[in-house]
Order: structure tokens, then C-alpha cells, then sequence
């Protein structure tokens, strides 16, 4: 889509969503109030309301899964659960939420419409810092965000992947320079759609790490779309390395085939994952504050690692990105970074590639 097309969908979008959001009052919130429970009050309401509608960012796969074992630690409550999948589906319930047509208690925040959520208030204006410091809730204060509003439950994290059948012991990459060594010209693929470099700028800044993509394009990368081609294209043999993949993607590679390896880079990319927040207009408020808790402890962190090794939040001790973490150096996308991540794969894209667009494919 066009930088052009992108800004009028856009407008029309926000002009849909001012003509159909119901005001405030009618979502049940006002400017002035912040939510601010006591543990002894959450768990009172919790049994009262019985019920919690959910709709997390998790593979669709396993929100049963996480639903269950929810359900065993608080049996009084009978969860239904729904999922948003892929930007029209997020771009509809968001409609619906601002609408206050939405039957949620808790949704996913999707960073492509995060300052809307908060521009046509969505979210509830609910204390989690506040509770955590209180010891009501039991959440680590790192992964609630700037508002105090929405928890990040999980995180990405960005390795340099190759297949040790290919590459020699001697030339096997240790770190970002790998991407620039003339040894991988034309045998390594880079994803046109780069999170993982977007998320070294941190570490980088905006100008190194386009002097960086540039250098990368001079040494003839095959061009792919998406983590899980380009893991196939590095078992299949057609690349020796990719420059760039999710940790949680190349794990389920690693098992099924023991010739893939991946490596630590310096700086170590890390971003925060998996957003949620409860509605605005949620009838069970105490629940959905049991079922962010929840994700968030040990408990529910072990329960999201054993479906998705990698995927899980950093800042939970035993999580594969917590020990891959330590002895490293993290260049660490929070809110800032996470909040202009768009814009920086487009200057990646377009400055530094000179391509039309972020995901782009040339023909090959």
C-alpha cells in the first residue's frame, strides 16, 4: 500500500471511528477515573462476576491451553475466548471496542493502532502500577508500559541463524558483522519486513543502523518475506544464514532439523510482546485483572514457554529469552521504540534498500 493510500485509509478510518464511538459515559468511563483495587476487593468481585471474556495476542492454538490452566487456578471463572488475527481483524475490533459494541473483557493492543486505542479510549483506566507496588497485584513493574493501562506479556527476540551442514566450523557467524563478511555474499537471506534490525536502534541509532541495512544490500542477499520462509529456504539448502529471525520461530526449525543453529548477536534485539489491556466497557473488571496477573506470573509464563519456547517475557526467570539474555548485551525495543517501529522499517526499506514498501519482493 502507499504511503498516500495508507494516510487516507487512515483518515477514513479515524473519521469511522469518531462518528461511531458512543462518548465516554456510554463505555462506562470519565476523564478522571483510574481504577485502584485492594487483593481482598479483586478476588470479592472476581467470584461475583464468575465470567471473563478474553481475546489475547497468542497463537489461536494456544489460547485453549492458557484458558484451562487459567480456569484451574481460578475455577469460579468460566472464560469465552475469541482471537484477532492479521490488521483487518485488529482493524475491526478496534471499530467495535470505540463502538462500544464489543462484549470483551480483555483484547490485544496492536502496535499498528496503538495511539488510537488511547485517542478513542478503549482502554480502561486501570492502576496496574499502582496495584504491583502495593502488593495487590503481582506483575513486574517492567512489563507494564508507560500508561500504567496495558501490560506486555511476552517478547520477540532476534538471532543470526545458519546450518552447520553448510558452513564450516571456522566461518560460522558470531555476530552482526556475519551480514556484512563477503564469505555469505549472495548465500544469506534478510526479511523484508525488518522487526529485528528496527529493533537495534536503541542500541544503534536510526543513522548507524541504516549505514548498516545499506551495507547489507552491497552484499547481495536473497530478499524473503517472513521467518518461516526463511528458515525453510535455510534448511532446503538455497542460503547458508539468515540475517535476522525470531528466536520462537527458529526453535521449531532447531527440532526438526539438528543442522540449524542459531546465534546470540551483540547487541541481542529484544522487544516487548504480546500487549494486553481490559476493555473500557468490561463488565468483569476484577476478573480480567486475575487473568493479566495470571499471564504474568511463573505460573502462567511456564504454561505460554511450554507452547511456544522463546515467545515467553524476558523478565521471567526460566524463559528462554531470559537466559539467552544474560551475558548479553540487549538493545531493548520498549515503548518508544515499539511505537515508531513502523516508521523505522520503512526508512530501512525505502532509504536503505530502495524498495517501495516494507515486505516488498523482488523478482527473482
Amino acid at each position: 500500500m502507499s504511503k498516500g493510500r495508507r494516510l487516507a485509509v487512515s483518515l477514513a478510518f479515524g473519521l469511522l471511528l469518531a462518528w461511531a464511538l458512543p462518548g465516554l459515559e456510554a463505555l462506562g468511563q470519565t476523564k478522571e477515573e483510574k481504577i485502584s483495587l485492594t487483593r481482598a476487593q479483586i478476588m470479592e468481585g472476581a467470584k461475583k462476576e464468575g465470567k471473563l471474556s478474553v481475546s489475547p495476542a497468542f497463537e489461536l492454538s494456544s489460547i485453549p491451553i492458557i484458558v484451562k490452566a487459567f480456569e484451574k487456578k481460578y475455577p469460579f471463572i468460566k472464560v469465552s475466548s475469541t482471537s484477532a488475527d492479521g490488521i483487518p481483524a485488529y482493524q475491526r475490533q478496534l471499530f467495535e471496542l470505540s463502538a462500544g459494541r464489543a462484549s470483551l473483557d480483555i483484547f490485544s493492543t496492536n502496535i499498528a493502532f496503538w495511539s488510537e486505542y488511547f485517542k478513542q479510549n478503549v482502554v480502561k483506566k486501570v492502576d496496574f502500577k499502582g496495584m504491583a507496588q502495593k502488593g495487590h497485584l503481582n506483575i513486574p513493574l517492567e512489563m507494564i508500559d508507560d500508561s500504567g493501562m496495558v501490560v506486555w506479556l511476552g517478547t520477540y527476540t532476534g538471532v543470526l541463524v545458519y546450518n552447520t551442514k553448510l558452513v564450516p566450523p571456522d566461518k560460522a557467524p558470531k555476530g552482526w558483522e556475519a551480514c556484512l563478511d563477503p564469505y555469505f555474499k549472495g548465500k544469506f537471506s534478510v526479511d523484508t519486513k525488518p522487526n529485528v534490525l528496527a529493533w537495534l536502534t536503541p542500541s544503534w541509532g536510526e543513522e548507524k543502523l541504516l549505514g548498516f541495512a545499506r551495507r547489507i544490500k552491497e552484499n547481495s542477499p536473497l530478499w524473503s518475506r517472513g521467518n518461516t520462509r526463511n528458515l525453510a529456504m535455510l534448511t532446503s539448502g538455497e542460503i547458508v544464514m539468515n540475517c535476522g529471525n525470531y528466536v520462537h520461530s527458529t526453535q521449531r526449525a532447531m527440532k526438526q532439523d539438528p543442522n540449524i543453529k542459531m546465534v546470540v548477536p551483540d547487541p541481542f534485539p529484544v522487544s516487548f510482546h504480546e500487549p494486553e489491556a481490559i476493555y473500557a466497557g468490561a463488565k468483569n473488571i476484577h476478573s480480567a485483572l486475575l487473568w493479566i496477573e495470571f499471564l504474568a506470573s511463573k505460573e502462567g509464563q511456564d504454561v505460554t514457554e511450554s507452547l511456544e519456547p522463546g515467545r515467553s517475557s524476558f523478565l521471567v526467570e526460566g524463559t528462554l529469552a531470559n537466559k539467552l539474555m544474560k551475558g548479553a548485551k540487549l538493545s531493548l525495543c520498549g515503548n518508544d521504540c515499539r511505537g515508531t517501529e513502523d516508521k523505522l522499517m520503512q526508512r530501512i526499506a525505502t532509504e536503505a534498500w530502495g524498495f517501495p514498501k516494507v515486505g516488498y519482493e523482488p523478482k527473482k
